[in-house]
């Protein structure tokens, strides 16, 4: 294993990194001693033919896929690469709206067009699966070159990839999965043209390691692995790759371990039906939680808030409507009686309320590109009708509320100054809100 070998390398180090595995001067508190540079017997990241290889060749038995690629900096590198891989200046990317803000980042980045399928919301303002149907209507409308969706979603909604794809693979259009949180799912990246994965989200991987998988004939493995090389670092931790290395192992030894973590969550799920003003809610996704508590008396961020001063317990995110947690083959499911009671005491001091569904469903208006040309700062407040000129969004999950090109409605100015108000982490690319926004000049 790349770990072993990294723990065994004694040789005296006149090359990069700058702390030369010095532990004897710098302590163990950070794991100096194995992080190296590309030195010989060490392969290379960016042309792999030896130990990096073989974790890459491990990943495609795991997930069923062609090619397999280590990434260093997170999923969105993945994104980056595929989609740059994919598409030229000019061309059209249908892409569903609840994608991550790296997918508008890469779309804009390379100079070209993104047209928007939107899911429909469920009755807890949850997006759904993306409609199929609505899907391939779209395609002959809009001529895409590349297709990007979400899956599973950042609460847990699987869509059909496989239907998606068979539905692009009819027009030649490759399809992009953002699977980000879908590591755990080893049958996620079967279908898909590319697939990316965050190792670190859902299984024990340090953070940033992720993979990438590029499948079928409609996208170079070699054009990816080119447009991989410019996103990702020159520089790639060993880290890291030994990280990826060891998750895949544990992947393959610890089918005991998933089958418990699988039941130990109904149990928990089950044991919370009891709730009368909260709401479990689970969707596709084993490892997600939704605490839904629209028909109480608190917010999301006050549920957050209350679990985290009472009860020690810290949850993936918070909105003003329910909070996401995140359970793994990792957790101590001891913990999960923890929650159990956490939830049912908080429970027990509610009252019920109605729920006034606030998302905003809507597409809004596009009246220019990525790329609005000449901007202006002006007063947040009084901006209804002007060029939105950056990205506002909510994060987690990075799911952007406008782009640049939108019209500004009073609509969307009260649902951000709400969720401001309610304090979920509203931000943006100027980082002047709630006070001021950057627009198009008139």
């Amino acid at each position: 294993m790349l770990y072993d070998k990294l723990k065994g390398n004694n040789k005296i180090p006149f090359h990069m990194p700058g702390h030369k595995r010095n532990t004897e001067l710098l302590g163990d508190n950070f794991p100096y001693e194995i992080d190296i540079t590309e030195i010989d017997g060490f392969d290379n990241l960016h042309s792999p033919d030896g130990l990096i290889k073989s974790i890459e060749d491990k990943a495609e038995k795991i997930y069923s896929a062609k090619n397999s690629f280590l990434l260093v900096n997170g999923s969105t590198v993945g994104i980056l690469a595929g989609i740059a891989a994919v598409l030229e200046r000019g061309d059209t990317a249908l892409i569903a709206r609840n994608c991550h803000k790296s997918v508008y980042n890469a779309i804009e980045l390379i100079g070209a067009k993104a047209e928007y399928i939107l899911p429909d919301t469920d009755e807890y303002g949850i997006f759904k699966a993306v409609n199929n149907s609505k899907l391939e209507l779209k395609i002959p409308q809009i001529k895409p070159k590349l297709i990007v969706v979400t899956s599973p979603t950042y609460e847990g909604v699987n869509s059909d990839i496989k239907g998606i794809c068979d539905i692009a693979h009819k027009y030649n259009i490759p399809v992009l999965v953002d699977a980000a949180h879908g590591a755990h799912i080893t049958d996620c990246a079967k279908y898909a043209d590319i697939a990316v994965m965050s190792l670190h989200k859902t299984l024990p991987a340090l953070t940033q390691c992720a993979l990438a998988h590029v499948n079928g004939n409609l996208v170079s493995a070699e054009a990816f692995r080119i447009k991989l090389s410019v996103f990702e670092t020159s520089s790639p931790s060993y880290v890291l790759m030994a990280s990826v290395e060891n998750c895949l192992d544990f992947m393959l030894g610890n089918e005991t371990r998933f089958k418990k973590f699988i039941n130990e969550k109904h149990k928990l799920v089950g044991n919370l039906i009891e709730l009368k003003h909260l709401k479990a809610v689970e969707y596709d996704d084993i490892t997600k939680l939704v605490i839904f508590t629209g028909y109480s008396d608190i917010s999301g961020i006050e549920l957050a808030d209350k679990l985290r001063v009472f009860y020690n317990i810290e949850v993936e995110m918070a909105c003003e409507n329910y909070v996401v947690l995140i359970l793994t083959v990792c957790d101590n499911f001891d913990d999960y009686k923890t929650l159990e009671t956490a939830l049912k005491n908080i429970d027990n001091s509610l009252s019920l309320s109605e729920f006034n569904h606030s998302l905003n469903i809507k597409l809004p208006e596009k009246a220019y590109g990525f790329n609005v040309g000449n901007t202006e700062l002006i007063d947040f407040n009084f901006s209804s009708g002007r060029i939105c000129a950056e990205y506002i969004w909510a994060y987690p999950p990075g799911i952007p509320i406008l782009t640049p090109g939108e019209v500004i409605t009073q609509s969307e100015i009260n649902y951000i100054l709400k969720q401001i108000k309610s304090n979920v982490n509203i931000q943006s690319t100027g980082n002047k809100l709630p006070e001021n926004i950057y627009v198009k000049c008139l």
